[in-house]
């Protein structure tokens, strides 16, 4: 089974159209979910299209397939993602691994991104350390509903836009 998935979610008014309560400014080109259970990546991508605030979902099963992906010149600039959906517990290379190697990376491929940490774990030191992690932009649970989608979507266009509220 190849690590990267490609969907594109349907665009215009529809069945799938975002319901009113979940019309932002704005919606993303691209998401790349981070996870290496199949049902949940099924399920995630349900979700996501759902909303209508994304164009196209794509999914890396480890974080070394998701840093793959990140350095691949098809998937630079306009066309890397937006929004990276990363699970905690994967084989290979966990979500905090990926995060190390990604602090590594060339600046481009950290442009205009946030990260979004997933997990089911109950663990507070799990939390804590995502949340420590400067590259992530905050802890969520799984699975995600649709009002996460569109909150992280919100999200991202104020970060994008300058006009996420500033910690201090």
């Amino acid at each position: 089974m190849p690590p990267l998935r490609h969907a594109t979610a349907p665009t215009g008014p529809g069945p799938l159209a975002a319901p009113p309560e979940l019309v932002h400014r704005g919606r993303l080109r691209k998401v790349l979910l981070v996870d290496d259970d199949t049902v949940t990546n099924m399920m995630h991508r349900r979700v996501i299209t759902r909303t209508g605030l994304v164009d196209t979902i794509d999914v890396a099963t480890d974080g070394i397939a998701a840093l793959d992906y990140l350095c691949d010149p098809a998937n630079r600039g306009p066309a890397q993602p937006e929004l990276i959906l990363l699970d905690i517990n994967m084989p290979r290379m966990n979500g905090f691994e990926f995060l190390d190697a990604y602090a590594d990376l060339p600046v481009p491929e950290q442009t205009q991104q946030i990260i979004i940490m997933l997990s089911t774990s109950l663990l507070q030191s799990d939390q804590d350390r995502a949340e420590a992690d400067k590259n992530v932009h905050r802890f969520a649970n799984k699975p995600i509903r649709e009002a996460d989608v569109a909150s992280f979507v919100s999200e991202y266009l104020m970060v994008r836009d300058g006009t996420a509220p500033t910690e201090g």
